[in-house]
């Protein structure tokens, strides 16, 4: 078997993590107290860290069909959570985004989760926190420059 080459071995270790940042990230929404599902929870994350997208854009950014994102956008906008506007320069694109209310419940939802995690927080030491904090800046820096 050849040897592998530092970027084949780099994207590995991404796929190799994906697990377990998928665990603890879904692991801070107790489905009962936010009452979203994944695909909601991802909408509302995309458009927290991008602001307004199309529906064509959002669906490629979460990795699902345009019709599941459709429907979970349908959902969020029952709930006050997203708006969905059409584009005044190209009518047959929507644009999604979030309402003031879909930002003050991610407000609240990241003080409940700090008050959640508050003791792995405490856990670990400040050294460790800005190690992870540095690291997470830089992956993700590089992973947006590859087009993602």
């Amino acid at each position: 078997m050849a040897k592998r080459t530092v970027k084949e071995e780099c994207l590995l270790k991404l796929c190799e993590i994906y697990p377990v940042y998928r665990s603890v990230l879904c692991g801070l929404f107790d489905k009962k107290e936010f009452k979203f599902t994944k695909t909601q929870q991802l909408i509302i994350l995309t458009l927290w860290i991008s602001g307004t997208l199309s529906l064509n854009e959002l669906s490629k950014k979460i990795c699902t069909s345009n019709e599941q994102a459709t429907r979970a956008v349908g959902q969020l906008v029952k709930r006050g959570i997203v708006s969905r506007v059409k584009n005044e320069n190209n009518r047959r694109e929507i644009e999604i985004s979030l309402t003031q209310a879909g930002i003050d419940d991610i407000k609240e939802a990241q003080k409940k989760i700090i008050q959640r995690m508050h003791k792995g927080l405490e856990a670990m030491d400040e050294k460790d926190a800005n190690t992870i904090c540095e690291c997470i800046d830089k992956i993700g820096e590089i992973v947006k420059r590859m087009g993602y």
